[in-house]
């Protein structure tokens, strides 16, 4: 009996639409360009980690190509302040102080928004200055959580294809900058010492990295975004 070949994607909410129609987001984009004799299963969880992905991992035994799309909001620093709903800010969220992935409509709403989002850039600051705005996770965990991810995904899959998302930096603030692009650079480090003839890693090139592919909270995708992406696996899938 021949053998059917299987596909899963886990991704975070960077592998999803955010339009009404979710076959527009690149997992459905590349599933429609493979033959249908190929199982082909996505699975998106919002917020997802590297150690989150541990549990996932566990129900996706056997499979000839594991897709990986991890976003980069780890890279983000969170409030540390525990004081709940304070200020229009939950500050217990790790995504309280994340920005709206569309446009308001009316004028007043996006005037509305645009005030908002200056005070919470000043909450930011304040806090970032008394030690209580930061990321959760220190740098030097983020090889070895990684290491332990391609480790176990290596047990469940032949070949894996792990795609490293990336923000754009133009809407955010000085710190948020600097501790993104740190986290950054750790995340592709450690990376980089597992490509392999079974292990590829897709990241995105410096022109692929323009509003245009992007929502307006700069990190999700938008249509041509995703579509871009889509295109670039497809490659990947050519070479590899």
């Amino acid at each position: 009996m021949e053998h059917q070949q299987s596909i899963t994607v886990l991704g975070g909410s960077a592998a999803s639409s955010f339009s009404d129609a979710h076959q527009k987001s690149w997992p459905y984009l590349l599933k429609a360009e493979l033959p249908e004799s190929i199982l082909f299963k996505i699975e998106t969880r919002p917020s997802l980690t590297f150690v989150r992905a541990l549990n996932e991992l566990i129900d996706f035994p056997n499979e000839d190509l594991l897709i990986l799309h991890f976003g980069t909001s780890i890279g983000w620093p969170v409030s540390l302040v525990g004081i709940g709903h304070k200020l229009g800010i939950d500050f217990t969220s790790e995504v309280a102080f994340h920005q709206a992935a569309h446009k308001s409509s009316g004028l007043m709403n996006r005037l509305r928004k645009r005030s908002r989002a200056r005070f919470r850039n000043t909450v930011k600051y304040l806090l970032f200055f008394l030690g209580l705005y930061k990321s959760r996770v220190s740098r030097r965990e983020i090889a070895d959580q990684i290491d332990t991810v391609v480790h176990l995904a290596a047990k469940q899959s032949k070949r894996i294809i792990w795609v490293q998302h990336q923000a754009l930096q133009n809407r955010r603030i000085y710190l948020e900058k600097r501790s993104y692009a740190k986290y950054y650079k750790e995340i592709l480090s450690a990376l980089e010492k597992h490509i392999s003839p079974t292990f590829a890693l897709v990241t995105l090139p410096d022109d692929f990295l323009i509003p245009e592919n992007y929502l307006l909270d700069c990190v999700h995708l938008s249509e041509k975004g995703h579509r871009r992406l889509a295109d670039l696996l497809k490659v990947t899938f050519k070479e590899f």
